[in-house]
């Protein structure tokens, strides 16, 4: 846990910044683990402030204190239950060999007992990523102090300083003190989940996460009462289609034969079925990722044919949008082309997908508006400008 607080370049804020600076926020966003761009995207609020834990969840703090691996361990299955999605080490974080796949969810056991800082850090990603959960400025500063201190101590005792006795115990008790605050803080949020349902992950920020974390959402299954309870309350509010709503992001995988076979039946019913068998092949790489409404790309374009404007001479509709945001993730995931999962690149998948779409005889001018498209978002990103069609910095 400690190593990843750690890990941005980023020093903590100083203590002048803690009393009502409105910066504070937006420079701690930047510090803490999660990258900015997911920390931008967090609006939701805890049940339970990280400081007040104590006094308004005590049970859970004082097992947390006392018995962290087995809170941890059970915190884990929760969590998966709730999302429903299968278990894999520390939440994905460090997706390394056999880390990155899913594993016997009691697994989550041996990563509590081995690892227990790892543990709790892995429970309040899955939690913050995705119930949306951003930390207060109290929360930050709590973590931050929690993280340097040890390395602090550690530092001055490779360095041969005598640290008094004292002054470790009171590291480690701190230490131990906020673990348990962490625990208690997540599980009345689990808690508070199981009552209302978990209606899916934020879109805004499944599109920010990396692909393994995109994959693990789009693959989740509902196993836990919570999930049943949000599917419930989707089918009152709005029948089947509500159901699949509150689904979100994690039931994207399966396709909506009803909402599809309207769309290529109606509008797109005169592109016939060869252009559609090519666009169902191109499910890979970039095609498989989640667009920012929970659907994979590949779905969310299914049976629509590319586009273009006649003014701007862009490529527009949700082709164009699937174009752009494939820019910001070559901008964000610079290792893509060492990846054979995204070969052609994947902005070049989703042209080559486009064009499947095309009749013939307009592919010449769709695949020039792609390219005018794709220019243009290159230009915005070197600039630091909103990306056409979604106005969204890369």
């Amino acid at each position: 846990k400690f190593a990843l607080l750690a890990a941005p370049s980023q020093s903590p804020p100083p203590a002048s910044l803690v009393d009502g600076d409105p910066t504070l926020r937006r420079h701690l966003k930047k510090a803490m683990p999660l990258k900015q761009e997911v920390a931008e995207q967090l609006t939701g609020q805890w049940q339970v402030g990280l400081f007040e834990a104590p006094c308004k969840a005590p049970l859970p703090c004082f097992l947390g204190c006392c018995c962290m691996c087995c809170m941890a361990g059970k915190q884990r299955l929760e969590i998966i239950d709730v999302l429903g999605e299968d278990y894999v080490c520390c939440g994905g974080m460090f997706p390394c060999g056999p880390l990155g796949n899913p594993q016997d969810r009691n697994c989550a056991w041996a990563e509590a007992c081995c690892c227990t800082g790892l543990a709790i850090a892995g429970n309040r990603f899955l939690i913050q990523t995705r119930l949306d959960r951003e930390n207060t400025a109290c929360d930050d500063c709590i973590l931050w102090v929690t993280c340097l201190a040890p390395l602090v101590l550690c530092i001055c005792q490779c360095a041969g300083c005598d640290v008094p006795e004292g002054i470790e115990h009171c590291v480690h008790f701190m230490t131990i003190t906020v673990d348990g605050c962490m625990l208690a803080q997540q599980q009345v949020e689990i808690d508070h989940v199981k009552e209302v349902g978990f209606a899916g992950a934020n879109p805004a920020i499944v599109a920010m996460l990396p692909p393994l974390q995109q994959q693990m959402i789009g693959q989740a299954r509902p196993m836990g009462p919570a999930a049943h309870a949000g599917m419930a309350a989707g089918a009152i509010l709005g029948g089947a289609a509500g159901a699949g709503a509150m689904m979100g992001a994690a039931g994207a995988g399966r396709p909506a034969p009803t909402a599809m076979g309207q769309a290529a039946g109606g509008r797109h019913g005169e592109m016939g079925g060869p252009p559609m068998q090519m666009a169902m092949s191109a499910k890979g790489g970039f095609m498989n990722t989640m667009a920012p409404n929970g659907m994979p790309w590949w779905q969310y374009c299914q049976g629509i044919p590319a586009t273009v404007d006649p003014g701007s001479g862009l490529l527009v509709g949700p082709w164009g949008e699937c174009l752009a945001w494939a820019k910001v993730f070559e901008v964000h995931n610079p290792g893509w082309s060492s990846d054979p999962n995204f070969a052609g690149g994947p902005a070049g998948q989703v042209v080559h997908a486009a064009l499947s779409m095309c009749p013939p005889h307009l592919r010449a001018a769709t695949e020039q508006a792609a390219e005018r498209l794709e220019m243009a978002c290159g230009q915005a990103a070197f600039n630091g400008a909103p990306l056409p069609l979604i106005g969204q910095r890369a």
